[in-house]
């Protein structure tokens, strides 16, 4: 099924009951958010994933941008088995770039842009891509087969909200070369702002809440994301028994949620934005538009979220 790049077609099919195609784009290794993402996606019955691709990241926790994939492959397949340890969802990952890209004509080669290119040519209807870490795979496979734009739609986490004077945010400034790649080149996008305060950024969990509903409660994935959350925002309880109230953004499950359900956003239909190469936002004069996310309900999505762990009743 090719999307004709109607937006309004688009979102029909996506508030449709029919299971959705995906594929999940994610540097797994750089936060705690993604785990979550990798998780929501697995269990949701109305999303098929396709595949999962692994993206490149530079920051304390990687040596540079190979290093930042090789980590979030290896996270991603830990994530993935904790979710579905007997493969039966058979969900192949792939690993992505190993350095950003030079220009806007040359990809970067992977088995990730290669693959993202082959499943949507196969597909017989369109593939919704998750682009939940930097954006090069993703730019790297429209640049492969630019075809394949036909019959995608990106739901792009990253950028900040269109009221900022700046756009870039850790995702989009790794590689501003493969944003533009994706906001110039006309296949769909679905903008989810991570910073402006009102939409991923505002999707946040508590220590309370993910040691109440996960440990224990949801296999080795409940403890394992009740873990890294609680290694990064502390316990609920310290050393001298004063609890402790935390909380975190956990964006990135913001892509799966649109998916899922995009009522719970607050979403328009706006000329499409392409970025300067100073991290700027600039409205693109062709005449295409894009959707945008401007706020996210996050009591909705959080509650669906640990509603779908508790409901698989993961061991």
């Amino acid at each position: 099924m090719y999307h004709d790049y109607n937006l309004e077609k688009i979102l029909e099919h996506i508030k449709s009951t029919k299971k959705k195609k995906f594929i999940l784009d994610t540097d797994t290794y750089n936060e705690i958010d993604d785990q979550f993402a990798v998780t929501y996606a697995m269990l949701l019955d109305d999303i098929d994933v396709l595949a999962m691709t692994a993206a490149p990241f530079s920051n304390e926790r990687s040596t540079g941008p190979a290093d930042g994939m090789e980590k979030s492959y290896e996270e991603l397949l830990k994530v993935r088995d904790f979710v579905d340890p007997d493969g039966k969802l058979n969900i192949p990952c792939y690993r992505g770039s190993d350095r950003y890209m030079d220009s806007m004509i040359t990809p970067v080669e992977s088995d990730a842009a290669e693959n993202i290119v082959r499943i949507v040519n196969e597909a017989d209807d369109i593939v919704y891509i998750g682009v939940i870490g930097c954006f090069t795979n993703i730019a790297s496979a429209l640049l492969l087969d630019p075809s394949i734009a036909n019959k995608t739609v990106i739901l792009l986490l990253g950028g900040s909200s269109l009221s900022c004077n700046g756009c870039g945010d850790f995702n989009l400034y790794q590689d501003v070369n493969a944003a533009r790649i994706i906001f110039e080149c006309g296949v769909p996008v679905v903008l989810l702002p991570a910073i402006g305060g009102r939409c991923t950024d505002a999707i946040y969990m508590t220590n309370a809440e993910v040691s109440f509903y996960l440990k224990d409660k949801a296999g080795r994935i409940g403890n394992y994301l009740c873990e890294i959350f609680n290694d990064e925002e502390c316990s609920p309880e310290n050393d001298d028994d004063v609890c402790e109230s935390r909380q975190r953004s956990i964006f990135d499950i913001g892509a799966v949620a649109f998916l899922h359900n995009p009522e719970a956003f607050k979403y328009e239909i706006v000329p499409t934005r392409t970025t300067t190469p100073d991290c700027r936002w600039r409205v693109l004069e062709d005449g295409r538009n894009m959707i945008y996310a401007e706020l996210a309900y996050r009591n909705r999505i959080v509650s669906d979220f640990f509603t779908a762990v508790r409901k698989a009743n993961l061991k």
